[in-house]
Protein backbone atom coordinates (compact mmCIF):
# COMPACT_ATOMS: atom_id res chain seq x y z
CA UNK A 1 0.00 0.00 0.00
CA UNK A 2 3.19 2.27 1.02
CA UNK A 3 4.06 2.35 -3.03
CA UNK A 4 0.99 2.64 -4.06
CA UNK A 5 0.18 6.09 -2.11
CA UNK A 6 3.65 7.08 -3.45
CA UNK A 7 2.97 6.43 -6.87
CA UNK A 8 -0.51 8.17 -6.67
CA UNK A 9 0.82 11.04 -5.18
CA UNK A 10 3.64 11.60 -7.54
CA UNK A 11 0.82 11.47 -10.49
CA UNK A 12 1.61 7.47 -11.55
CA UNK A 13 -2.08 7.39 -11.11
CA UNK A 14 -2.66 4.46 -13.66
CA UNK A 15 0.15 1.87 -11.39
CA UNK A 16 -1.18 3.37 -8.12
CA UNK A 17 -4.81 2.05 -9.43
CA UNK A 18 -3.42 -1.88 -10.12
CA UNK A 19 -2.12 -1.55 -6.75
CA UNK A 20 -5.06 -0.03 -5.02
CA UNK A 21 -7.63 -2.40 -7.18
CA UNK A 22 -5.75 -5.23 -5.78
CA UNK A 23 -5.84 -4.19 -2.73
CA UNK A 24 -9.30 -3.28 -2.23
CA UNK A 25 -10.84 -6.60 -4.09
CA UNK A 26 -8.27 -9.58 -2.48
CA UNK A 27 -7.89 -7.66 1.04
CA UNK A 28 -10.55 -5.41 1.47
CA UNK A 29 -8.32 -2.61 2.40
CA UNK A 30 -10.36 0.29 3.11
CA UNK A 31 -7.72 2.36 2.14
CA UNK A 32 -7.25 1.14 -1.03
CA UNK A 33 -10.96 1.41 -1.41
CA UNK A 34 -10.66 5.28 -0.25
CA UNK A 35 -8.00 5.82 -2.56
CA UNK A 36 -10.00 4.47 -5.31
CA UNK A 37 -13.31 6.34 -5.03
CA UNK A 38 -10.65 9.74 -4.64
CA UNK A 39 -9.23 8.78 -7.75
CA UNK A 40 -12.63 8.08 -9.84
CA UNK A 41 -14.20 11.85 -8.26
CA UNK A 42 -11.03 13.23 -9.34
CA UNK A 43 -10.49 11.22 -12.71
CA UNK A 44 -6.85 10.34 -11.86
CA UNK A 45 -5.94 7.78 -14.30
CA UNK A 46 -9.69 6.80 -14.55
CA UNK A 47 -12.21 8.12 -16.22
CA UNK A 48 -14.52 10.08 -13.81
CA UNK A 49 -17.52 8.45 -12.46
CA UNK A 50 -19.58 9.86 -9.63
CA UNK A 51 -21.21 6.49 -9.26
CA UNK A 52 -18.45 4.45 -8.94
CA UNK A 53 -16.29 6.64 -6.81
CA UNK A 54 -19.40 6.62 -4.24
CA UNK A 55 -19.07 2.77 -4.60
CA UNK A 56 -15.72 2.67 -3.25
CA UNK A 57 -16.42 5.45 -0.54
CA UNK A 58 -19.29 3.44 0.85
CA UNK A 59 -17.24 -0.02 1.30
CA UNK A 60 -14.54 1.96 2.60
CA UNK A 61 -16.97 3.59 5.27
CA UNK A 62 -18.39 0.16 6.46
CA UNK A 63 -15.15 -0.71 7.50
CA UNK A 64 -15.02 2.82 9.67
CA UNK A 65 -12.68 4.36 7.39
CA UNK A 66 -13.90 8.05 8.63
CA UNK A 67 -12.35 9.78 5.39
CA UNK A 68 -14.54 7.92 3.09
CA UNK A 69 -17.59 9.06 5.16
CA UNK A 70 -16.72 12.42 4.93
CA UNK A 71 -16.14 12.14 1.23
CA UNK A 72 -19.71 10.29 1.33
CA UNK A 73 -21.20 13.75 2.84
CA UNK A 74 -19.87 16.22 0.53
CA UNK A 75 -19.83 14.22 -3.13
CA UNK A 76 -23.69 14.14 -1.67
CA UNK A 77 -23.67 17.58 -2.14
CA UNK A 78 -22.07 17.56 -6.15
CA UNK A 79 -23.13 16.28 -8.75
CA UNK A 80 -20.65 16.63 -11.13
CA UNK A 81 -16.83 15.34 -11.10
CA UNK A 82 -14.35 17.27 -9.66
CA UNK A 83 -11.87 16.97 -12.94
Amino acid sequence: MENAIQLYEVGKFEEAYKIFYSEAISNKNSEAQLYLGMMYEAGEGVLCNIETATKWYKKSYRQKNLDAGFRLATISQTTTCRC
